[in-house]
C-alpha cells in the first residue's frame, strides 16, 4: 500500500477542554448528529448552507462518511463536540484547509439544547490552539456573515481581530452577503 503524502499537518484526533471534548467523528455519531441537526434546524437554517433542508439519513451519511474516512491534512478535520459533564453530543466543529497556505479556518455550531454554556467558545479556543501548534500553520480565521451576531461574539472573546469585511454570496436565508473575517496569528 502506498502512503499518501499530505501537504498539511494532521491535528490531534481528540482535544480535551474543561467543558468539552472534541473528537474525531465515529460511526456511532450518526444518530446523535442527525438528532442534533433536526433539533436545531430552525436556528441552523438561516446561517448554514448545509442546513437548507431538514437532515436525512442520506444527508448525514454524506457528511459523516468522508469525515470519518479523511481527517486533517489536505481535508477538513471534523470534530464532534462532546459535553464533559454529560458525555452528550452537543455540536460540531472543524479545522478547514480552504483559505490558503499556512492557514486554517474554524467552523462551529452547537445544538440549541446546549447553547449558552460556553461550548462554542471553548471549542473555538481549543481548535485555535491546536491549529497554531501545528507545524507550518501561522494563521487561523473564523468567517461568519455580518448578520450572524451570535457567531460573531465568539472570535473577539478569544482575542481574534476583525481583519476585514468582504462582499460574499448569500448562501443561507439569514445572511446579508457580507462576511466578517476574524484572524488570529501565531504572533498574537
Amino acid at each position: 500500500m502506498l502512503a499518501m503524502v499530505l501537504s498539511l499537518p494532521v491535528p490531534p484526533e481528540t482535544i480535551r477542554g474543561r467543558l468539552v471534548t472534541l473528537r474525531r467523528y465515529t460511526d456511532g455519531d450518526r444518530d446523535p448528529l442527525r438528532t442534533a441537526i433536526a433539533h436545531s434546524y430552525d436556528q441552523l437554517r438561516p446561517w448554514m448552507p448545509w442546513a437548507a433542508a431538514p437532515p436525512t439519513d442520506e444527508s448525514v451519511d454524506a457528511f459523516i462518511t468522508p469525515a470519518i474516512q479523511w481527517f486533517g491534512g489536505d481535508h477538513s478535520a471534523n470534530y464532534a463536540i462532546i459535553s464533559r459533564a454529560t458525555n452528550e453530543y452537543c455540536g460540531g466543529c472543524s479545522l478547514m484547509p480552504r483559505i490558503g497556505p499556512g492557514a486554517l479556518e474554524i467552523g462551529y455550531w452547537i445544538d440549541t439544547g446546549h447553547t449558552q454554556r460556553g461550548y462554542a467558545g471553548e471549542a473555538a479556543r481549543l481548535l485555535t490552539e491546536a491549529a497554531l501548534a501545528l507545524p507550518g500553520i501561522s494563521r487561523v480565521e473564523i468567517h461568519c456573515d455580518q448578520a450572524n451576531h451570535v457567531s460573531a461574539r465568539i472570535p473577539p472573546s478569544l482575542g481574534y481581530r476583525l481583519d476585514r469585511i468582504e462582499e460574499d454570496a448569500v448562501e443561507a436565508p439569514g445572511e446579508c452577503g457580507r462576511s466578517m473575517i476574524w484572524v488570529m496569528t501565531a504572533e498574537g
